[in-house]
């Protein structure tokens, strides 16, 4: 689980770091919106999308804020300025870090609890297989909402 957060945070650093080392950048479409879970909006979700065969766009993701609302980023386009045109299968990650119950005595001597991360969503909605969810990206400014469902 760890390994699959490290990743996670990985792709995000890249996609956020890459724009600002000076390549080309190239042209996107605004791509925004909000994610809830159960109808709440669901806070430091990480949302994919990851063009659909044959559709030609590019890989993007975002991060949602406090209010479930996330900006789209490619790797090649400029800061939080969404993705190219195309259609979409789109998954989501979300974990929070949880104590196990175990402790370990650090450097110092003190007890420290020992933590684990942990989905916060079904694990359905980590894979474009399973997700069941789809957009399709147009010129102009777009708008794509999400309702995750726990159960």
């Amino acid at each position: 689980m760890i390994k699959k957060f490290s990743v996670v945070l990985l792709l995000v650093a890249l996609v956020a770091f890459v724009p600002a080392c000076g390549g080309k950048k190239i042209k996107t479409e605004g791509v925004t919106g909000k994610v809830t879970l159960d109808g709440q909006p669901l806070a430091n979700a990480t949302v994919f999308f990851t063009p659909a065969d044959g559709s030609g766009g590019s890989e993007a993701s975002g991060m949602t804020d406090a209010n479930g609302v996330y900006k789209l980023q490619t790797l090649l386009g400029a800061a939080d300025a969404g993705t190219t045109p195309g259609k979409y299968l789109v998954s989501f990650t979300c974990f929070e870090e949880v104590e196990t119950g175990k402790t370990y005595k650090n450097d110092e001597g003190n007890d420290v609890p020992v933590t684990e991360d942990r989905s916060v969503i079904p694990a359905k909605y980590n894979s474009v297989k399973t997700s069941g969810f789809e957009a399709e990206v147009v010129k102009g400014a777009n708008t794509f909402d999400f309702d995750l469902q726990s159960k």
